[in-house]
């Protein structure tokens, strides 16, 4: 199913912007909380973190341990760069994190991008800062 979708992605021109693949890795990771879907626009180190925090999740869901409450939270970014050149670019956000019941969290994400031989871009890292 995901290689089906990764075909239909590249088949569409949409993994050939970077900034495009950013946004929607951003998109699916940050905003939607699904790290699977996330998945498909990665390579690398960013693929490893993903496959970790599925692992996890699934294991304490199989542990059959006490379910924690997730709390709803809203979350808004904005690009604030995309910079390089050649087959590496890096892309800025702001993340603006706003939990259901009130408060506001606010952080930033620096993604690393890199071009596969196939011309795609994929998420190679990600890191979060407090802002």
């Amino acid at each position: 199913m995901k290689v089906l979708a990764l075909l239909l992605l590249a088949a569409c021109g949409g993994m050939k912007d970077p900034g495009s693949v950013a946004d929607k890795f951003v998109d699916k990771y940050y905003v939607e909380s699904d790290q699977d879907s996330a998945l498909a626009f990665t390579t690398g180190v960013a693929s490893m973190r993903l496959r970790d925090e599925l692992g996890l999740t699934a294991e304490a869901r199989r542990a059959g341990g006490p379910q924690m409450q997730l709390r709803q939270v809203r979350v808004y970014y904005s690009r604030k760069s995309l910079t390089g050149e050649g087959d590496q670019r890096k892309a800025e956000y702001e993340l603006d994190i706003r939990p259901q019941g009130g408060g506001e969290l606010e952080r930033e994400a620096h993604l690393r991008l890199q071009r596969e031989p196939d011309g795609t871009w994929r998420v190679a890292d990600f890191t979060e800062t407090q802002k």
